[in-house]
């Protein structure tokens, strides 16, 4: 398992970071054991600080107010949870509970905000992170809303694969443990829906094999180039 600074280096606003700054970031970071179905923090809640996966599974998701549930996304090992509210102080925008037993470290929004202060190398770290991640929501959005099933599928896997996949060649391997289920609550649809775009990303290529939860994929390019519309 990696130490605690080098997962803070992993992430993005953190990546270019003085040692000395992470390591003085770890050292304030608060392990926590907890319990599968653990609520760490729900929707309109105060930000207190930053989630870091350490081992388990963290659902993130918004619920309607007819009650229904749509996953937003599930970190896994090294990644982090809430970093929205961090930057801008609000509350948290979602709820977050595990899946399974997890290992946390809990890093308090008061020592991110005094590096924040005091270090501009993080406030530069910080803007660079937010301009990615208001990209990628953009192209979320726009798969989302024009694009079908099949595409959201790929867009997914694309996701998945840049964060915890490998590159064998000019493929893709990932391990996904996920069920169809799951996958459908992702991206918005039914399960069956999800099978029949399994089959249509395979019958296209861009699923070269899948054994289980192990997938050999085109490369992330590929897959999202399919998702827009830009191969056509």
């Amino acid at each position: 398992m990696p130490s605690l600074t080098q997962l803070l280096r992993d992430m993005p606003i953190f990546a270019e970071l003085d040692e000395t700054v992470l390591d003085r970031l770890s050292q304030r970071c608060v392990p926590r054991a907890v319990g599968a179905g653990f609520t760490l923090f729900r929707a309109g809640e105060r930000c207190t600080g930053l989630y870091i996966v350490l081992e388990g599974r963290v659902r993130i998701y918004r619920t309607s107010p007819d009650g229904k549930q749509q996953t937003l996304a599930v970190e896994g090992p090294g990644r982090p949870v809430a970093e929205l509210p961090l930057f801008d102080g609000g509350p948290y925008p979602a709820a977050a509970v595990t899946t399974v037993p997890s290992r946390l470290a809990f890093l308090p929004r008061t020592e991110f905000e005094h590096a924040f202060r005091t270090d501009p190398d993080v406030a530069s770290a910080v803007v660079r992170s937010l301009g990615a991640r208001l990209r990628h929501l953009v192209q979320l959005v726009e798969t989302v809303a024009f694009r079908d099933v099949a595409a959201r599928l790929a867009m997914l896997l694309a996701d998945y694969a840049d964060h915890h996949g490998r590159q064998e060649g000019k493929d893709t391997v990932l391990e996904l443990r996920r069920t169809q289920e799951e996958l459908a609550t992702e991206i918005g649809t039914a399960r069956e829906s999800v099978s029949r775009a399994f089959k249509q990303l395979q019958s296209r290529g861009l699923i070269r094999e899948r054994k289980g939860t192990h997938y050999r994929l085109a490369s992330t390019d590929a897959l999202r180039a399919w998702a827009r519309g830009d191969d056509a």
